[in-house]
């Protein structure tokens, strides 16, 4: 039976689909595009997979259960359908290899895109944007008074090698929101994105 199961591609396919999702952290940051379509393609498989799984519960009611094989696949893909939908971006994130949280801000702009800038206590930060894909950046800063210049290894989201933030902090007993962090685009930048303090140590 095991041997039967193994050859089954629908459980095949939705092994792999779980094993993607788990890895995210590895392929999201592919350049030119790359994460876009691999995303779409494994929505593109999850939706075949739910179409999959909806003919072989069909069938298990059919046979009133009697089909050992197909009611172990009904079970395997069920229960990895349910794990993708709970759990969209894997167990597994790229956020735990970030630095010790100093300062974490985010914001939320259109179509549920965000921006997030991770201050380190080792004076190394993060840049994250998630738009479609992920962007990632890295580097390190210095703070001076209540503003906070950074230097990016390579560059921001934004094309540039240096930028930098203002901390504005607000006294709240919202546990999420500490105040505000402006972040600058480049260092002549005029009009800065208001992300929203919800960690600061």
């Amino acid at each position: 039976m095991l041997t039967n199961l193994m050859r089954n591609k629908a459980i095949i396919i939705s092994l792999i689909l779980l094993i993607a999702i788990n890895t995210a952290f590895l392929w999201e940051r592919l350049p030119s595009g790359f994460d876009i379509l691999l995303t779409l393609l494994f929505g593109l498989i999850g939706l075949i997979l739910i179409f999959v799984f909806t003919f072989k519960l069909g069938r298990l009611f059919v046979d009133k259960f009697k089909n050992k094989e197909n009611n172990i696949s009904v079970i395997i893909i069920g229960s990895i359908l349910t794990f993708c939908f709970l759990f969209p971006f894997g167990l597994i994130r790229q956020s735990i290899f970030d630095p010790p949280i100093f300062l974490s801000a985010s914001r939320e702009g259109a179509a549920n895109c965000t921006t997030n800038v991770i201050l380190g206590t080792d004076n190394s930060f993060i840049e994250r944007s998630v738009c479609f894909g992920v962007d990632r950046n890295s580097g390190t800063y210095k703070v001076k008074n209540d503003t906070v210049f950074l230097t990016f290894e390579n560059q921001s989201n934004f094309g540039e090698k240096e930028s930098f933030g203002i901390i504005e902090r607000v006294a709240t007993d919202d546990s999420t929101n500490f105040g505000f962090f402006h972040y600058f685009r480049n260092l002549s930048d005029s009009k800065p994105m208001d992300l929203i303090i919800r960690d600061l140590k």
